[in-house]
């Protein structure tokens, strides 16, 4: 009933103040007075709480990750494959190799020459071949005795492949004849037959090589060799040897034992001299990323007359400084050395056949150098060492003949400074040049020289190859002087007799080579030796043969 009123009274309000408002509209109105009729009870209306909490909607949906499973089945097709060839490395082809390769000329001082190889082709089971080779020649020097010479060679060799081993053998015959010619060619009742030299060398070999990939196998290197010298004068020597070394890894490092027995026989119409040298020679090698170290030692025994002992250090160092640029290098080391017929007649044929022989012994050497590269072509080595030597063998002129052309051995104590230096370039195969020179400076503890042996040695050796069709090889010498021990007659001497120096003027001279290869099967040489046409002497009373040429042609088949 209450409501009903109240809204009554809210519409004759709004009844009222209708027109009122209108007029305002229109006009101001100063002041305005309403009169309300009737009770009127203000009340104010109860206010409802919104209990609703606030929250965030994500907008981002989540898609369910179903499960599922994959069926697969075979759908036959009617497409068939075609094979497709593996690749192939291509490599350089194979040179074409020839079965054998014969030289022949002519020189001056009627000088023939020839020479025959022959081999297998390449083989995966082995290699084997012989060579043959003539030289001679019919010289006469001027002043001088008859000169000719003449060598005959003869040379099989063969070269089995195993599976983890090679074997080797070989077996060779040589007749080397040479004329005492140092003497007065007016002395009219020589004959040359008569003060001829001949030499008659028969040697074999056979070899057995490893080849373990492994290192902590035994890699093994063993072999036998024998020869047998004689000579014009009823001279021999037998010679048997069998060397061989041992190998293997211990965790890092290398063990390499070396071992060796050396037994000759020297006979001649004087005498007979047997030699056995055992020698045994253990080494510790160890390598890192820089350096190179081997220590060891060499216990050797000399049953000579009577048996002696030697123990030797071998000990050598290195250090890579620079990438092999720079490598410096340091070592001990010594030994005994054999001295033997072959030996001797090998540096000097016109030796007495009757000989003292005594082995020399290499006490030490100290030695130290630096090696390594200048650019990817040149290559150089300098090397200092000292050493000092008992028993070292020298040629000296045999007084006691009559035309003194024959030489003996005489032995002395020396020590020895010897610099070494060398300097090699090479341009792929094209051009290959080497240089090398060595100093010797010896002190005689009994002779007043080491006779014979120069002070200075140079040799520049060239090879130039234009595109296989020329070939230019070049070696050109230096030999400082020597001294030849003689002896001139001095009434104030007990033995009646003086020793003299005589100085052998030292030599520089050149050899070229010339060869031009037509095809591959036939070329041309020419030789030229002594270009300085100069006459020295090596050996007392000997002098060499002036400017000489070969020329002569070479066939392959």
């Amino acid at each position: 009933m209450r409501k009903n009123i109240n809204i009554k009274i809210i519409i004759t309000f709004l009844l009222f103040s209708m027109p009122i408002c209108a007029l305002m509209a229109q006009k101001n109105l100063d002041s305005m007075i309403i009169i309300s009729v009737g009770e009127y009870k203000p009340t104010i209306v109860d206010a409802n709480k919104i209990n609703d909490n606030p929250t965030i909607n994500d907008s981002t949906q989540k898609i369910p990750v179903s499960a599922y499973g994959i069926n697969s089945k075979k759908i036959n097709t009617g497409f068939d494959v075609d094979p497709i060839k593996p690749a192939q490395m291509v490599g350089e082809p194979l040179t074409k190799l020839y079965n054998a390769l014969v030289k022949l000329g002519m020189g001056t001082y009627t000088t023939p020459y020839g020479e025959l190889w022959f081999n297998n082709l390449r083989s995966k089971e082995g290699a084997y071949g012989v060579r043959l080779k003539h030289l001679s020649s019919s010289a006469t020097l001027k002043d001088y005795g008859y000169s000719g010479f003449s060598d005959n060679e003869v040379s099989l060799y063969g070269k089995k492949f195993l599976k983890e081993h090679s074997l080797m053998g070989n077996f060779d015959y040589a007749r080397n004849v040479v004329h005492f010619y140092g003497y007065d060619k007016d002395l009219n009742f020589v004959k040359a037959e008569d003060n001829q030299q001949r030499f008659n060398y028969i040697t074999g070999n056979a070899q057995l090589v490893s080849h373990y990939t492994d290192p902590k196998r035994y890699n093994h290197d063993v072999k036998l060799s024998y020869y047998n010298l004689a000579d014009h004068f009823k001279a021999s020597e037998n010679n048997i040897k069998a060397t061989g070394f041992l190998q293997t890894a211990i965790n890092k490092e290398v063990l390499k034992v070396n071992a060796s027995v050396d037994y000759y026989n020297y006979k001649n119409k004087l005498d007979t001299v047997n030699n056995t040298i055992v020698a045994l020679n253990p080494n510790f090698i160890s390598t890192g990323e820089k350096y190179r170290a081997s220590i060891g030692f060499t216990a050797t025994m000399d049953n000579f007359v009577k048996t002696k002992f030697y123990f030797y250090p071998n000990v050598d160092l290195s250090y890579n400084v620079i990438d092999d640029i720079i490598i410096p290098y340091a070592g001990l080391s010594g030994g005994l050395q054999k001295n033997s017929l072959r030996n001797f007649t090998t540096n000097n044929p016109f030796v007495l056949s009757e000989l003292k022989m005594m082995n020399s012994n290499k006490k030490y050497e100290v030695y130290g150098g630096i090696k390594g590269t200048l650019s990817s072509t040149t290559s150089f080595n300098a090397r200092a060492s000292y050493s000092s030597i008992s028993n070292m063998a020298l040629f000296v002129n045999d007084t006691l003949q009559l035309m003194r052309n024959k030489f003996d051995v005489i032995y002395d104590d020396a020590s020895l400074l010897n610099i070494r230096g060398e300097v090699s370039y090479q341009q792929q195969e094209k051009l290959r040049i080497s240089l090398r020179g060595e100093y010797f400076n010896y002190k005689m503890k009994t002779e007043s020289r080491a006779w014979y042996k120069p002070q200075v040695e140079l040799t520049l050796s060239a090879n130039y190859n234009l595109r296989e069709k020329i070939v230019v090889r070049a070696d050109l010498f230096y030999i400082d002087n020597q001294f030849a021990k003689t002896f001139v007659s001095d009434t104030t001497s007990i033995t009646g007799t003086q020793v003299v120096a005589k100085e052998l003027k030292g030599v520089f001279d050149a050899n070229i080579g010339l060869e031009y290869r037509y095809n591959k099967k036939l070329g041309f040489f020419l030789n030229f030796n002594n270009i300085a046409n100069y006459r020295y002497y090596r050996w007392s009373n000997y002098p060499t043969q002036k400017f000489s040429l070969m020329g002569g042609l070479s066939y392959s088949f």
